[in-house]
């Protein structure tokens, strides 16, 4: 939700220090952080032989269905008597099996090419590039320089008029508020993919610069909604997407 990433060299000192088991959670940093994609040990290059459960999902960068849990044979053999779902859940179907295997192929290189640590690279170089021009215009934007996942701070009664707006404009936002959230501190949320290119990512700072101001979200004093459509009216520039107020509200 924050788009941080643990500090997981100091997560394993502790660990050893009081004697602690470790469930890591990789669900939005496996494929995705790391030289390799495998996620935050990949990241600061710990391994993963002090981490007694490792967790993850393949519906995102597997762009699958389901999940995984590695751990000690013990703990996996407890998991699958004692668990719900290997007991009562349906397997997961061949094409997915085979979605999963071909998507950690490419990842891992065994394609051939190299593919998948281009892509990894590109997805680290969105999100820097997202997030440093964002914090450039003002926008509180939370989490890791390096996280792919973007969260920018708006105020809470802005959040639907931002998600309208977005939406009329052609980019798919995820709008977060409380309880999910500190109730000041609602946001709205960015995914980011290594598809993604520098003129769409472009296209996303330009929309969030224009309407900034209005959706509280920039660290200088906002205007009113008043303020807004009366410059509104004399900024009647083709392609501009702060007419969309108009649009939306007129």
């Amino acid at each position: 939700m924050e788009g941080t990433i643990v500090n997981l060299p100091e997560v394993i000192r502790l660990k050893k220090k009081y004697k602690a088991y470790l469930y890591v959670d990789e669900a939005h940093s496996i494929g995705a952080l790391g030289p390799n994609g495998k996620g935050v040990a990949d990241l600061f290059k710990t391994g993963t032989k002090d981490i007694d459960i490792l967790m993850g999902t393949f519906t995102k960068s597997f762009a699958a269905f389901g999940g995984y849990i590695s751990a000690s044979k013990e703990i996996i053999n407890h998991l699958r008597v004692s668990s719900h779902s290997p007991c009562y859940a349906q397997s997961m179907s061949p094409p997915v099996m085979q979605q999963i295997a071909s998507t950690l192929s490419v990842i891992q290189g065994h394609d051939g090419t190299a593919e998948g640590k281009m892509k990894i690279q590109r997805l680290r170089q969105n999100a820097v590039y997202m997030r440093e021009n964002l914090q450039k215009l003002g926008f509180h934007v939370y989490g890791h320089p390096e996280c792919p996942i973007v969260p920018v701070k708006v105020s809470l009664i802005c959040l639907p008029w931002v998600s309208r707006m977005m939406q009329a404009a052609g980019v798919s936002i995820v709008v977060v508020g409380s309880p999910a959230v500190a109730f000041f501190e609602t946001r709205i949320r960015f995914c980011l993919s290594a598809s993604h290119s520098r003129q769409q990512i472009d296209k996303v700072i330009d929309i969030l610069d224009q309407i900034g101001h209005v959706m509280c979200a920039k660290k200088n004093k906002p205007d009113s909604f008043a303020e807004y459509r009366a410059k509104n009216m004399l900024r009647h520039r083709k392609g501009n997407y702060i007419e969309m107020a108009d649009f939306i509200f007129g």
